[in-house]
């Protein structure tokens, strides 16, 4: 009686852990197999060997349904081939073997009845083998689901395969045992199942971490409370037609992710690449939960692309007027600026060989002239930098200004010619400030060039004060370096000396 209670109990374990896992997960195949393996483990013990031949077959697949439930788990699917081998060749050969039960071939029957121990033995060592490379393969969001399970069936495939062998070899195990080994099981789906009720738990957290900032963006949220290290956002950016991070970069999935599209209102607002062992139902109630938080990081996202876009057309505009700079001052010099000194040393010889009043004012007016178009030539870009380029001009600016310079400069490769410019007009505008401002005693220019970016950087001693936000040299200089994607800080503590700095990038 007692023997019979046991064997109730440990099929009504796994019926109630199918009923409960299809309720909880109607997708997930699982519960079904657990509810078959629950009945047929029962019919195992009340179908007798002369019943009709599918029922009786139905009472001795109870193995064969545990192992496809091993392999299958968590999804219920086979998803390789090796798998599907396993598992058909379990039922193939229980089939074979009811049958040759019920035949009258005895040496058939015999033979099948040997083999049953060796090769429920060999069946086991593949559904662990299988389940331990499946282990080893997997994320950590995916051996958190398959431990459990891995841990229960190795006891149970152990004690039912050594179950045959100790009888026969005249040791009688308790029954208890091998029910209990069976029964850790759908003790482990369970347990499976209240773990991710747990997970669900956390998601309300999830909603109460960032609306209490907590520090870190939704990505981060997200990866915490799904336990995915590996999880990635990405923002719809619907002028582009793609998905980009935080930063602006494009999202792009690959092997191994699962992609979650999050949608808010019928309109796509994010992609969330995640490990695909994570609960579906888990990720879509999380995304359900941070809709809002994901919509206001797409925003802030899409405003930062837009931000990159306008600076990127800013500084080819930069560019732009550069190049167009230089056209303009070498059409200038070598056109007009030539012509009229040959004008000027044209007059020159008339005014030796007479006519000297009149011919004279024709000098004075051409080399006037020519004042004035070089003036405009320096305007449009500096002549020493063509000339000299960045080394040799800021040279002749320390050389001639009132106060004396330091100059360090560091600069081993070719600069881009913007960078060059700006470069230049920094260390001009800052020398110029502390000649007519600084009431400095000593100044520092420091040029340096350093992964990708060139650092300027004057220093004097003088009276300190000095503000970008105020007078039109410094805040058109800030705008300049601005332009072409640098920063400047200006420290200027009164009495302390000022400092302008500029970061400029240049390029690998």
């Amino acid at each position: 009686m007692l023997l019979a209670w046991a064997i109730a109990a440990v099929g009504l374990a796994y019926v109630v852990a199918g009923v409960v896992g299809r309720r909880v997960q109607p997708r997930n195949r699982v519960g079904v197999l657990m509810v078959l393996v629950g009945f047929a483990w029962v019919l195992d013990y009340v179908v007798p060997r002369e019943a009709f031949f599918g029922l009786f077959v139905l009472s001795k697949v109870w193995p064969a349904l545990l192992a496809h439930l091993v392999t299958a788990f968590p999804t219920g699917r086979l998803r390789t081939v090796p798998r599907r081998l396993v598992v058909g060749a379990a039922y193939g050969f229980t089939v074979a073997l009811c049958a040759a039960i019920r035949s009258s071939c005895a040496a058939w029957a015999k033979v099948l009845v040997d083999a049953e121990t060796p090769l429920t033995v060999v069946f086991g060592v593949a559904v662990l083998g299988l389940q331990v490379h499946r282990w080893r393969n997997s994320s950590l969001a995916q051996r958190r689901t398959l431990t459990s399970m891995l841990g229960a069936s190795s006891v149970a495939v152990v004690v039912y395969a050594a179950w045959d062998p100790m009888e026969r070899s005249g040791f009688d195990p308790p029954v208890v045992t091998l029910m209990l080994a069976l029964v850790g099981v759908p003790a482990a789906y369970v347990g499976g199942l209240v773990r991710r009720r747990m997970d669900r738990g956390g998601v309300a957290d999830l909603v109460v971490r960032l609306g209490g900032g907590r520090g870190g963006g939704v990505q981060e949220a997200l990866a915490a409370s799904l336990k995915d290290p590996g999880l990635r956002v990405g923002y719809w950016m619907a002028a582009q037609q793609e998905y980009v991070d935080a930063s602006g970069a494009v999202v792009v999935g690959g092997a191994g992710v699962t992609q979650t599209r999050v949608d808010v209102g019928g309109e796509p607002v994010a992609l969330l690449l995640h490990d695909p062992g994570l609960d579906l139902e888990l990720v879509d109630a999380a995304c359900a939960a941070v809709g809002l938080a994901l919509e206001n990081e797409r925003l802030t996202a899409e405003l930062r692309a837009r931000v990159r876009q306008l600076a990127e057309s800013r500084g080819k505009l930069v560019l732009a007027a550069d190049t167009e700079r230089r056209r303009l001052e070498r059409d200038l010099h070598d056109g007009v600026q030539q012509r009229l000194l040959s004008v000027a040393m044209t007059l020159g010889l008339a005014e030796v060989n007479g006519a000297r009043e009149l011919v004279g004012e024709a000098k004075a007016a051409v080399l006037a002239t020519i004042e004035d178009v070089r003036a405009v030539c320096h305007g449009v870009y500096p002549p020493l930098l063509a000339e000299r380029g960045l080394r040799g001009a800021v040279r002749e600016l320390t050389a001639l200004g009132a106060v004396e310079v330091d100059l360090d400069y560091a600069v081993h490769s070719p600069l881009p010619a913007v960078v060059e410019t700006t470069a230049y007009y920094v260390v001009a505008e800052a020398l110029a400030n502390v000649s007519k401002h600084a009431e400095a005693a000593a100044v520092r220019v420091r040029i340096v060039s350093r992964a990708g970016e060139l650092a300027v950087r004057v220093d004097d001693d003088g009276c300190g004060g000095a503000s970008a936000l105020e007078g039109s040299g410094l805040r058109g200089l800030a705008e300049r370096v601005e332009a072409v994607g640098g920063t400047m800080e200006v420290v200027s503590p009164v009495g302390a000396g000022t400092s302008v700095r500029v970061v400029l990038p240049c390029g690998s």
